[in-house]
């Protein structure tokens, strides 16, 4: 008899405690965020196109991948990164993800202010060092997002090869730490600055 209400009791006080301690409680999924394509550290080759073009064709790139979502498909990036996002983050059923929030105001505004000066180089091997990637993720400005951000940040126009080379970065949206990034390329092509870049977005979103 005293078996059985020590059972009872550690029946009925369980669950109060597992609640006190938010214990068998599903805790809700981090916000997913995704901040468009920066072109803050970008290299040109063999671009020539009068001042202020280039930056603008930027700023409407980013408009153009979050208005025609069928054709950009940035979404499947968790399809793509499943084992790297499972492996390095405690999120479950990843499959199920998607984006939460889709804000590209912070990449409109580094377009509209970089230095197209600075752009064109004569090296199509150039790569964005560590470094630099880390502080550009770190002044990336998130608001007060939180959970997960996404930002495609290109690295290289190659006008001469048709090519453009991006980096897909997932990173921590409050520390700001870098999770995993990876280099990506695109065929490019179509009429118009614009669409002639947007192009390898289109085919590095594509599974």
């Amino acid at each position: 008899m005293k078996k059985t209400f020590i059972t009872l009791t550690l029946l009925l006080v369980l669950p109060l405690l597992a609640k006190g301690f938010g214990l068998g409680e599903s805790q809700p999924a981090p916000k997913m965020n995704f901040y468009g394509i920066d072109f803050t550290l970008v290299k040109t080759f063999g671009v020539k196109e009068d001042a202020g073009k280039t930056a603008l064709a930027f700023e409407e790139i980013n408009k153009l991948i979050v208005t025609e979502t069928k054709k950009y498909q940035y979404g499947n990036f968790f399809k793509k990164y499943i084992r790297q996002i499972a492996q390095t983050t405690d999120l479950g059923r990843i499959e199920t993800l998607g984006f939460d929030n889709v804000n590209i105001d912070e990449a409109i505004y580094r377009a509209r202010v970089m230095d197209e000066a600075g752009m064109p180089t004569y090296n199509k091997a150039y790569k964005i060092d560590d470094a630099d990637l880390a502080r550009l993720i770190k002044s990336f400005n998130t608001g007060s997002d939180t959970g997960y951000g996404v930002v495609y940040v290109a690295e290289l126009l190659n006008k001469e090869d048709g090519i453009g080379n991006f980096i897909a970065v997932f990173f921590d949206v409050r520390s700001k730490k870098i999770i995993f990034a990876d280099r990506v390329a695109g065929k490019a092509g179509g009429f118009g600055m614009r669409n002639y870049w947007a192009s390898p977005l289109e085919k590095i979103f594509k599974m």
